[in-house]
């Protein structure tokens, strides 16, 4: 199979890439961003992957040679990242539309499209950051891709080759007080970045039958559930 991915210089990208190049099951691993992904040269299966170097605003203009079977969508960013919010809705929510259609234009009745938006996303939240990632849920299940998988992670864990201040505050915290996390609360517990790709991976070899949309929680991932 064929497989393409974005956002794969990310923190579940990065951990997600490394499974899909080494992985039988993909002939080739199409990379789409802005940077190159670092790989290793000797790593097992990189010789798959082929590199399209392209900017957010020129993802419309793009079209793929081949089809492709698994799209995996790992963009994210936060609005100090990007500069402001509407710079934010062009990466974390845009382009992901984006890429959904470019897939979606191969008109593979077998498509499945996997992505990430996060615990608690919702068209209708007060939350800015939720309010976009429900609308990239809304936006994307409206395509009537031919299967779609919705993963909500809660906070991500793992090292970013850059340092979210915040972020990794919280991660330190939310590891000293991880016992904390039970009963109602399960759905908050943070997760590790290795986690949620090896969700997306397994999940993507599982039989779908289109059409088919399912949300994958934070609870589902932590529990090998999906």
């Amino acid at each position: 199979m064929i497989a393409a991915i974005m956002g794969a210089t990310g923190l579940v990208g990065n951990a997600l890439l490394s499974q899909l190049i080494e992985s039988e099951q993909y002939s080739k691993v199409i990379v789409i961003g802005r940077s190159t992904p670092a790989l290793v040269e000797h790593q097992f299966g990189a010789e798959k992957v082929q590199f399209i170097a392209c900017q957010i605003d020129e993802l419309r203009e793009l079209t793929l040679s081949e089809k492709i079977d698994h799209a995996f969508c790992c963009l994210g960013t936060t609005i100090k990242e990007a500069g402001s919010e509407e710079a934010f809705i062009q990466v974390d929510k845009l382009a992901v539309l984006a890429f959904a259609k470019l897939c979606l234009v191969q008109n593979n009745p077998t498509l499945k499209f996997m992505v990430v938006t996060a615990q608690g996303a919702s068209a209708k939240s007060t939350v800015f950051y939720n309010r976009i990632k429900g609308e990239v849920e809304q936006g994307l299940t409206a395509m009537a891709l031919p299967v779609l998988n919705i993963f909500q992670p809660s906070l991500l864990l793992g090292e970013r080759a850059q340092g979210r201040f915040l972020e990794g505050i919280g991660q330190t915290l939310f590891s000293i007080l991880g016992w904390l996390f039970i009963g109602p609360l399960r759905k908050f517990q943070p997760i590790d970045a290795n986690t949620v790709a090896e969700a997306m991976y397994q999940v993507a070899l599982k039989p779908q039958t289109a059409p088919t949309t399912r949300i994958i929680t934070n609870v589902m991932m932590h529990n090998s559930q999906h």
